[in-house]
């Protein structure tokens, strides 16, 4: 009885032992980790990404020297306005639209409704330059013709010359003559040495009367 009673107790221990080993086996696997599909096939797979990396183009720039470029159409600009737009001088195509131009032209007289008119902060009193754009033998020039003083929206050029206002060939002898489609825009200041925003408005085309 008492052999029994001692084997018992020899088999108890060796069942004990066995699922100690059993355990401990369990936990060394579980800090291992998992495997994927993937990985066992050989196949990487590419990390999540958290944004977009594609550039949407609007339209392109072409710079040719100094602050002056040549800009595709492109929708930048209205559907009057074909081929490519000259810039003289700062070429702020692809500043952001982030202002509403209403403009119209009259005996001389260039009203200039923006809606940025009193929002863009002023720098010695003016917080815009008004834009003209011009074709000349086919080719569109962009150029800048005034400062605009916060909150103005009326420019009086009657009897004064646009040319001599833009200053910059071939645009310095341009004035135009009755009947002529040309557009107008605003933006923030890039004329002299002023500087406030790099926003523009929209090119708004108007006839000369």
């Amino acid at each position: 009885m008492a052999k029994i009673e001692t084997w018992m107790k020899l088999g108890g221990v060796a069942l004990l032992a066995a699922a100690l080993a059993a355990g401990c086996e369990t936990s060394s696997m579980e800090n291992e980790g998992t495997v994927t599909l993937n990985e066992l096939q050989g196949v990487e797979t590419a990390p999540a990404t958290t944004g977009s990396d594609t550039n949407v183009a609007t339209g392109g720039t072409d710079t040719t020297g100094g602050d002056s470029g040549t800009t595709n159409t492109n929708s930048l600009w209205p559907s009057e306005i074909t081929g490519t737009v000259r810039f003289l001088g700062t070429d702020v195509s692809n500043w952001p639209v982030t202002a509403n131009l209403d403009a119209k032209v009259s005996g001389g007289k260039v009203t200039l409704n923006s809606s940025k008119t009193r929002v863009w902060p002023a720098v010695d009193g003016v917080n815009a330059n008004a834009w003209v754009f011009v074709n000349l033998n086919g080719q569109w020039y962009a150029a800048t013709w005034e400062y605009v003083r916060a909150g103005q929206t009326l420019k009086d050029m009657s009897g004064k010359s646009w040319g001599g206002h833009i200053k910059m060939s071939p645009l310095s002898s341009w004035e135009p003559r009755p009947g002529e489609r040309f557009g107008l825009m605003v933006s923030g200041l890039v004329r002299g040495g002023l500087r406030n925003v790099q926003e523009r408005s929209n090119v708004d085309m108007v006839t000369w009367r």
